[in-house]
């Protein structure tokens, strides 16, 4: 039996499940995961192996209107993903109807070469799929249409087999225990922001990156990582912070947990806040972090 290989965009509007999605046909967390919108900044990829099979997933920020340069940089991070793939999944929520970032989203699908198919997420959250899904259906021509829940894993077996189905030819691009192409530093990155959105709230989870400055292996069994937290105003530092420094404790706390999982030994995680003003509408910040603007 020939080898197949091939890479899978999943875009959609922001908090529809994508990272969830994901993690699950993955098995092991690649993606950070909050109820939040937009927590995905980046595209991630995750790489399912099997013994006939690679497939690629390219998780990608959800789509919305920008108004900083942050969020056209998201933005052209989705439009990106969707021009060299074997396969599009609009990823989309029935419990909600379809919005205007449904319907980008499904303009920007089309306009690739690639099938396009629709993943209708959270069907067990809903009393009738078949009616939540109807309007979705009319955004786009598309190629096949999967109810699933990312949650339960529920469809998500059938999604895949049909996906491996579809693959070309072709090698296999990364070893076999390999299950991301993330930095091991954007990946402590990503962990410590999680833990920001999921102890925050307003606006400042969303104003929040994380530079990783310093990362040792002082002993066998202990890994340093010194990392500063950037937000734009001192009012958002004095939040992440908190009284007497217990919000950033706690943060600290719940993002060593799980990097301790993560590297199988003990973490020392030394945590900074530093504002800059508006540091996400400035390209120098963005190209500091690593956020790859639209060429104009």
């Amino acid at each position: 039996m020939e080898y197949k290989s091939g890479f899978v965009a999943l875009v959609g509007r922001p908090n529809v499940g994508k990272s969830t999605l994901l993690n699950e046909v993955v098995g092991s967390k690649v993606a950070m995961v909050t109820q939040k919108p937009q927590t995905t900044r980046n595209g991630i990829r995750g790489i399912l192996h099997t013994d006939r099979a690679e497939l690629v997933l390219v998780d990608t920020p959800g789509m919305h209107r920008p108004r900083t340069r942050l969020g056209r940089t998201m933005v052209h991070t989705a439009q990106r993903a969707v021009s060299d793939v074997e396969l599009v999944w609009q990823v989309v929520d029935l419990t909600r109807s379809p919005n205007e970032e449904d319907g980008w989203t499904a303009e920007l699908a089309r306009r690739t070469p690639a099938p396009i198919w629709l993943v209708a997420n959270k069907q067990d959250a809903v009393s009738d799929w078949r009616t939540a899904l109807a309007p979705y259906r009319a955004l786009a021509a598309y190629q096949a249409v999967y109810p699933v829940s990312a949650k339960n894993g529920d469809g998500v077996p059938e999604l895949v087999e049909a996906a491996l189905a579809r693959l070309p030819v072709g090698p296999q691009f990364f070893p076999d225990d390999m299950v991301t192409d993330q930095a091991e530093d954007f990946y402590v990155g990503e962990v410590v922001r999680e833990h920001v959105m999921l102890e925050t709230h307003q606006e400042v989870p969303y104003q929040v990156a994380v530079q990783v400055d310093e990362k040792i292996r002082r002993q066998p069994d202990l890994t340093y990582i010194r990392a500063t937290l950037l937000v734009e105003r001192d009012s958002q530092r004095g939040i992440l912070i908190g009284e007497r420094g217990r919000m950033l404790r706690t943060i600290g706390s719940e993002a060593r947990t799980a990097l301790e999982e993560y590297f199988g030994h003990r973490v020392f995680l030394d945590l900074w806040v530093k504002a800059a003003e508006d540091w996400t509408d400035r390209a120098e910040w963005l190209n500091r972090l690593g956020y790859r603007e639209p060429k104009r």
